[in-house]
């Protein structure tokens, strides 16, 4: 997957950091946004909440300010690498270990296949290439992209080290390049929002998609929304959209979570981009107040970037 070389600038450590909180912030105050409106489609949204939702809100499954198996399965990430220092394997599929065997309320049927019966990664990554063969669901589904997003941090500046974790934390639950590819394509957009560098260009079927999708309209995105459910394709789709063609967090936001569909898991990749393009000093503090766990996920983004 060759990518074009991106400039390189010296950026103003505060403004890195309000970016790297922004991406850690950007990624749960999705998933809870989302996670109010998850499958429902727009016309039921708008019955439900008045009009286009626009503030965090319970549900029956959800308590206010309360995010899902995204920020869950991307925070035990984060702090393996901040803890550790980088990527180490068995550490990561540790703490994802610890996650499922709690019985989580939310998680996704490929991740729940690669983690219930495996106690090492090579066990992960077997069972994940039997859940694939055995699969009709067609391609990947978006849980290991949701998830991926604290390697841009850690790895903001080595592009090949980028590439690399990223696929090896994709693998350890999706038997599927397309899947590691989507992780290698968000990571590297995410690390270039927060080094102010150029965006990465890739020739690749999914940088390609990426790309269109910034310039994509919600007529454009509903009928994949609505149809490819937890694709990650989708979720990519969305959350390009979604950043890249708003101009600030909240609106980039407020268009993810009303398309509905897999709403928390496509907006947690939108507030992911559109937190390390805008910062965590541009999400409205009433997202961010009620949100579970805001100074733990906050604060392990400033620890990224000193690991």
């Amino acid at each position: 997957m060759p990518f074009v070389s991106v400039l390189r600038r010296k950026v103003d450590p505060a403004i890195i950091s309000d970016r790297a909180r922004g991406m850690m912030l950007g990624l749960a105050v999705g998933d809870a946004l989302g996670a109010a409106v998850e499958w429902l489609e727009p016309g039921q949204i708008t019955a439900r909440h008045g009009g286009p939702l626009r503030d965090l809100a319970p549900s029956t499954a959800w308590e206010l300010g309360e995010w899902t198996d995204d920020t869950a399965m991307a925070l035990a990430l984060a702090e393996s690498l901040a803890d550790r220092g980088g990527w180490d394997e068995d550490d990561v599929l540790a703490r994802y270990l610890v996650w499922e065997r709690a019985a989580p309320r939310d998680i996704a049927p490929s991740v729940r296949a690669a983690l219930t019966h495996s106690r090492t990664a090579d066990e992960a990554r077997a069972a994940a290439l039997r859940y694939r063969r055995l699969s009709r669901d067609g391609g990947p589904d978006n849980a290991s992209l949701c998830r991926t997003a604290p390697v841009a941090i850690r790895y903001r500046t080595d592009a090949g080290a980028l590439e690399r974790v990223s696929r090896a934390d994709s693998g350890l639950t999706h038997d599927d390049p397309l899947a590691g590819d989507a992780c290698v394509i968000l990571n590297l957009t995410i690390a270039a929002l927060i080094m102010d560098r150029k965006l990465p260009s890739s020739t690749s079927p999914v940088g390609q998609v990426a790309e269109r999708a910034m310039a994509e309209s919600a007529a454009d995105l509903l009928p994949v929304v609505q149809t490819d459910l937890v694709g990650v394709l989708t979720a990519m789709r969305v959350g390009y959209a979604a950043a890249f063609g708003h101009e600030t967090f909240e609106d980039a936001l407020v268009f993810a979570v009303n398309l509905g569909g897999d709403a928390d898991s496509n907006a947690a990749v939108a507030g992911a981009l559109a937190g390390a393009r805008f910062g965590a000093s541009e999400i409205p503090a009433r997202w961010v107040e009620p949100l579970r766990a805001r100074d733990r996920i906050s604060g392990v983004a400033l620890r990224l970037l000193r690991a």
